[in-house]
């Protein structure tokens, strides 16, 4: 009887409201994320630090009129989905500056709420956003949608966690219409229930997506974008940009092909996920999994920039706030905040005066990737740490108790 009521009161202790203290905490935090990112869109803006607004503008502006997506409107090649730029056709429709404004807002806001989300432990969600916005704010253009996917994809995981599939689709096809790379996020569907279920959510939802535009465009036409885009990325392959392949390539003068270098990253990515599905995993290696995808997805992009460090910024964050208090590991991620920032280098001759320290990320070096691939070897490390010792009671003869129920190292 005693036990039942207990139990009950756990029950509903579950469901009882935040206390008002938390509320606040959330709702400043949020304010801080989201005024930074409408500050963040304007100075952009008003600089010329990046032309990607203009870019998706003009994409949106061509999808209505049926125009080539990816033939050269604007200040560079538009290189995402025409679903993206349908979706960006009501900002388009605003003035260029609260254009900038508000889709700034957006980016970070929604990036705000996957890493609130995220972080399970109330104690530990404030510390993992204000750590994260520090590292965004050192690597953010202003103007770029890596703020978005990243938020897109802790939302979509977070929901999956929770036994919400078709939240969990739309909210990761989302992003990959964004950035293909979010489609990454789906290998965590191994580690929950009802696999093949949210699997074939996500490819209903992914294909809803693909052929969205068709509500303002023609078949033939969408079937031309869809071809130009990928020989757009076709002949984009080649560039290795701030990635590892860089760093191993240019910085210590490897001679192998990005196929290669990734493949191996990636072997190195999937090879705790087998444990896992072996195993079992608890919720703290489920997290630092989605993190080091997220991580992952930056170190071998070879289309990486000094703003797609942003991912790498809010990922890293997540995963220093959840596990044990370490000046190494915070000393780590510091430094790779910092590498990947306006520092160390000169600014690019195109940007002058006050704010030239806006162009400094622009100039790389391949040693820059280094902080940030050893905090990436520190998380795998951690995922392989957590099969170790399950390993070892094996070869004892050791009843093995599922990992879901242990204390995460």
């Amino acid at each position: 009887m005693a036990s039942s009521f207990l139990s009950s009161k756990r029950h509903d202790a579950r469901f009882r409201p935040a206390p008002l203290a938390t509320k606040l905490h959330a709702a400043w935090t949020a304010l801080l994320w989201v005024g930074a990112g409408a500050i963040s869109g304007l100075v952009s803006f008003a600089f010329g630090q990046s032309q990607n607004l203009m870019v998706f503008r003009q994409a949106a502006r061509d999808l209505i009129t049926g125009e080539d997506l990816y033939v050269l409107h604007a200040a560079d090649y538009f290189k995402y989905s025409p679903t993206f730029a349908l979706l960006f056709v009501p900002l388009a429709a605003l003035p260029p500056w609260l254009c900038a404004c508000a889709w700034g807002a957006l980016n970070f806001g929604v990036a705000w709420a996957g890493l609130y989300g995220f972080v399970d432990d109330p104690s530990k969600r404030e510390r993992a956003v204000l750590f994260a916005l520090f590292g965004v704010l050192l690597a953010t253009d202003g103007d770029q949608s890596n703020l978005l996917v990243l938020g897109l994809c802790l939302l979509a995981v977070r929901a999956l966690s929770r036994g919400r599939g078709n939240t969990f689709a739309v909210l990761l096809a989302l992003g990959a219409a964004i950035k293909v790379f979010p489609l990454l996020c789906a290998l965590a569907i191994v580690l929950y229930p009802r696999k093949v279920a949210n699997a074939a959510r996500l490819l209903v939802a992914g294909g809803v997506l693909v052929l969205l535009p068709l509500l303002i465009t023609s078949s033939r036409l969408l079937l031309r974008d869809y071809g130009s885009w990928r020989a757009l990325l076709a002949w984009d392959h080649d560039n290795v940009g701030w990635s590892v392949m860089s760093m191993l390539q240019k910085g210590a003068g490897l001679s192998t092909s990005n196929t290669a270098l990734q493949a191996v990253c990636l072997c190195a990515l999937a090879i705790p996920l087998l444990f896992a599905v072996r195993y079992g995993a608890d919720t703290a290696f489920k997290r630092t999994f989605v993190a080091s995808v997220l991580v992952f997805s930056v170190l071998c992009n070879h289309r990486a920039e000094y703003a797609t460090y942003v991912i790498f910024a809010g990922a890293v964050s997540a995963w220093w706030s959840v596990a044990k208090v370490s000046v190494a590991r915070t000393t780590l991620v510091v430094l790779a905040f910092v590498c990947v920032g306006p520092f160390f280098t000169r600014a690019d001759p195109s940007v002058t005066g006050f704010f030239s320290v806006l162009g400094a990320h622009r100039l790389f070096h391949p040693l820059r990737v280094l902080p940030p691939l050893m905090c990436w070897l520190w998380m795998q490390r951690d995922l392989y740490a957590r099969f170790i010792s399950v390993t070892v009671e094996w070869q004892k003869g050791v009843t093995l108790q599922p990992l879901s129920e242990r204390h995460a190292p």
